[in-house]
Formats: C-alpha cells, sequence, structure tokens
C-alpha cells in the first residue's frame, strides 16, 4: 500500500497541474530589454512658395444706364398699333408683318414702340420677335 499512495499522489499533483496555469498565478517577470512608446510619424511638408496678400476690390452695384444703342423688334404678324397698353384701347393704325419698330419701353407684355414713319403706340409682346437679351435692356414704361 505504500506504493499506492505516492503514485496516487503524483498522479493527482500533475492532475491539478494541468487544469492551474502557473504561469499565470506567478507576478511578471521584467523584460531584460527596456520597451519604449512608439514615436509619432513625421509627414515631410512641402514648402510652398509664399503668396502676397490678395486685395479684393468690390464694383459698385449695376445701375441702369441710359443705352445709344437701337433696341429693335419685328412684327411677326400684320397687327394693330394702339394708344395703350391693352385692347381696350383705340387702333393707330395696323402695321404689316416683318415690320422693324424700334422698342422704347415695355410694360405687362407691352411694348412702346415706334415705327420708321415717326408714329408711336403700343403693341403687344405676342406679336413681335424680340431677342431677350434685348428685352432684357428695353427700360419699365411708366403710366
Amino acid at each position: 500500500m505504500q506504493l499506492r499512495f505516492p503514485i496516487l499522489w503524483i498522479s493527482c499533483l500533475l492532475l491539478l497541474t494541468g487544469c492551474i496555469d502557473l504561469a499565470a498565478a506567478l507576478p511578471p517577470t521584467p523584460s531584460p530589454f527596456p520597451t519604449l512608446a512608439p514615436l509619432p510619424t513625421v509627414t515631410p511638408v512641402t514648402p510652398q512658395p509664399a503668396r502676397s496678400p490678395v486685395t479684393i476690390i468690390l464694383a459698385p452695384p449695376a445701375t441702369a444706364t441710359p443705352t445709344t444703342a437701337r433696341l429693335t423688334g419685328r412684327v411677326n404678324v400684320t397687327a394693330n398699333l394702339r394708344s395703350g397698353p391693352g385692347t381696350d384701347f383705340a387702333v393707330i393704325t395696323v402695321v404689316p408683318s416683318d415690320t422693324e419698330v424700334v422698342l422704347e419701353g415695355q410694360r405687362a407684355n407691352w411694348y412702346i414702340v415706334r415705327l420708321s414713319d415717326g408714329q408711336t403706340g403700343w403693341m403687344s409682346a405676342a406679336v413681335l420677335d424680340v431677342a431677350p437679351e434685348i428685352a432684357a435692356l428695353v427700360p419699365v414704361a411708366t403710366p
């Protein structure tokens, strides 16, 4: 029975050591080499030429200036030249199609026009061909 006891004791010890991680139970051992924190990396900067300060000059707001250019349109159908901006006004004359007229003013889809013979009156924008860039330049007529 004496032989059995040490074998039993050794086998129990072996079983216990297999279940327990003895290295984890021990305090950490210091490394023989010091460990340093990693150094930050440096990104090289490409030199840029020095820039002179920029001065911003603001232009004054655009104001309506009288234009000396002739603002013209063309009558696209035979139409009435009227004494006012609307169909309720009297007809001054009938203007044939393809007649060039000078645009002197505009108001609510009507233009004050001057004919080549000097007559002036109102014509609907619907009967005139006027380029958009010219229409933008025609002054607004006051009643």
